[in-house]
């Protein structure tokens, strides 16, 4: 099983690289388009922007899977920052949804398409290894924010870590799978797309599992389902957003996070939830509440470590949580063992001193 590309190329000039060394993983970062129509908003509205000079990429994912090429690879494209667009052979773009069932399939077919054109261009399928342009990989937008520069986007991290997709998981997806194929061929494996004639104990039967399980899986609340719906099968850790949590639980510590700190509550750990945990993190150090990181809030930070408590250790805890480390558990205010290991992987993943403890540099990147 292959995924298909679709070729929307626009018709306009686009220059020779300096050299082919990586290829750039985004996501659009517009948390207001996430319907059904999200991908396709997308594309029209780069494909304007193209024309007029704008900012584009090679690639668009999105739609449940969906994938749409929208110019040349192996050319520049404007989606990076001049300090990094004369060097990607491709850039790629991942549409967003709210829908879990089809941010999987987003995923899935995000993962194949950066592994492909990696593979295409003869770069390793690693993700951000080293500071430079020398050490050649898959880079995300961030990665080129830190060590390049000429752009300050943080995409896709936090959008996949709404998910429960860390950049460890991303790492892993992309370098240790061996057929081009597996983790798209999973996904037949791991949904069914509800067709007609159709029942709960029809697919159950057929998949040898249970209705009580299809329905828990899926949070169905009764057993009726309509035509087109695609049902989750099984659980596979790699792809589900935690080992620890279920989406509804996810959401769930999200929203008691948001009624916390006194923000929308809706589940979704977007920009308004990390500004107010940022703000409830200010209010404690008792300096300006802005919502921004800055000197001032910078000069008064204390550092997290075990045994520290109080509302700045639950900001921290929470922002944690929020970007992928469920392994902090739910925010409690008292930096534990589980706190530490967060941080850990935070720093690991970050290139930071690894110590289990939130200093200045660590909190600095994880409420930027």
């Amino acid at each position: 099983m292959s995924n298909q590309i679709e070729k929307r190329l626009i018709v306009f000039k686009q220059y020779p690289l300096i050299k082919s060394t990586i290829i750039i993983a985004h996501e659009s970062g517009n948390a207001l388009n996430t319907g059904k129509n999200a991908l396709e908003n997308e594309l029209t509205f780069m494909a304007q922007q193209a024309l007029k000079g704008g900012a584009f990429v090679s690639h668009w994912v999105g739609g449940g899977g969906k994938i749409v090429q929208l110019s040349k690879t192996g050319f520049v494209q404007y989606g990076a920052g001049a300090n990094a667009n004369a060097y990607a052979y491709a850039q790629v773009e991942l549409a967003r949804t709210s829908d879990p069932l089809i941010f999987k399939k987003d995923y899935l077919a995000y993962v194949w398409l950066l592994k492909k054109l990696a593979n295409e261009a003869g770069i390793p399928r690693t993700l951000n290894t080293g500071k430079t342009l020398k050490e050649k990989g898959i880079k995300t937008h961030h990665w080129v924010s830190i060590h390049l520069g000429g752009t300050n986007h943080r995409d896709p991290d936090d959008y996949l870590a709404s998910f429960g997709i860390s950049l460890n998981q991303f790492a892993f997806d992309l370098d240790n799978y061996k057929k081009e194929d597996s983790l798209v061929s999973n996904l037949k494996n791991e949904t069914h797309i509800v067709k007609f004639g159709d029942t709960l104990w029809s697919i159950a039967k057929k998949n040898k599992t249970t209705v009580t399980w299809l329905k828990k899986l899926n949070q169905l609340s009764s057993d009726q389902i309509q035509i087109g719906t695609v049902l989750l099968l099984t659980k596979h850790q790699a792809h589900l957003p935690s080992a620890n949590h279920s989406l509804k639980e996810r959401r769930d510590i999200i929203k008691q996070i948001q009624k916390n700190c006194g923000t929308i509550v809706d589940g979704v750990f977007g920009p308004n939830t990390k500004k107010a945990l940022l703000c409830l993190f200010q209010e404690t150090i008792r300096t300006e509440i802005d919502g921004l990181w800055g000197p001032k809030t910078a000069s008064l930070v204390r550092n997290i470590q075990l045994g520290t408590s109080g509302n700045d250790v639950y900001a921290v805890q929470a922002m944690l949580f929020g970007r992928g480390y469920e392994i902090v558990g739910i925010p409690n205010r008292l930096a534990g063992r589980s706190t530490k290991q967060a941080i850990l992987l935070f720093q690991k993943e970050r290139h930071l001193i690894c110590d289990g403890i939130a200093g200045k540099k660590t909190l600095a990147l994880l409420f930027q």
